[in-house]
């Protein structure tokens, strides 16, 4: 079985790679990148995401997202999705299965008003975090009365303020992703959240692997993945 985007949308030129084991912070010339390692045992980044000011924050496999302060300083923790999240278990885990605990942010996206961090966490639905970071607050985690299993990536029109997010699937948690293509899974979903009124409304349903979305003046592009 061969796994396959609908489309693949680049939408930022920064590469963030994680080291294993690394004393301190390195950087390194990379044609027209920089590379920049974050020094603790961590794996898995996933997205990328400037704030207002325009510094960079990575989400990482163990539910942590750091933040870069500048060659100075390098990576630094800045927030984490999950409210009960013991560091014992969940500090550098590779482990799919801590996941639901620890949390697994996925989905970035500053709100270029409020400079609000919204996250898309594959296990705790779409919650965001104030300028200084923390524990991030839950927003949603169902719409129609069906919960997120699988909230994967997160979009901010940043003139109306509304945000679009998707869920991958209905059925099938992250842990357990390759499922959702071994049984033909349409239970993705794309929707939009009303900040003001803390709605969501569900735009469309019945997708396979609702995966990426983005989001330019009036106009939503979403990317699914299928097998085939």
């Amino acid at each position: 079985m061969s796994v396959r985007s609908s489309f693949v949308v680049f939408s930022f030129f920064f590469l963030v790679t994680i080291a294993s084991s690394i004393s301190q912070a390195e950087a390194l010339s990379i044609g027209g990148f920089e590379h920049h390692e974050i020094p603790v045992p961590v794996v898995g980044p996933e997205s990328v995401a400037f704030d207002c000011s325009g510094a960079a924050y990575v989400g990482v496999a163990d539910g942590r997202i750091f933040k870069w302060l500048g060659r100075q300083y390098g990576w630094a923790e800045f927030a984490t999705t999950s409210t009960s999240r013991p560091r014992a278990l969940c500090d550098g885990s590779t482990n799919k299965d801590n996941e639901p605990t620890c949390g697994r942010p996925l989905g970035l996206k500053f709100h270029p008003t409020t400079c609000e961090l919204y996250i898309a966490d594959a296990y705790f639905g779409l919650l965001k975090t104030g300028p200084n970071g923390g524990v991030a607050r839950q927003l949603a985690t169902s719409a129609e009365g069906i919960p997120f299993q699988f909230t994967n990536s997160v979009d901010i029109n940043p003139v109306t303020g509304m945000v679009y997010f998707t869920d991958s699937s209905s059925v099938y948690q992250r842990r357990n992703w390759e499922s959702s293509f071994n049984t033909g899974d349409k239970t993705g979903r794309l929707m939009r959240y009303n900040p003001s009124a803390n709605r969501v409304e569900v735009l469309l349903r019945g997708l396979s692997f609702a995966n990426g979305v983005a989001q330019k003046h009036s106009k939503v592009l979403g990317s699914r993945t299928k097998s085939y």
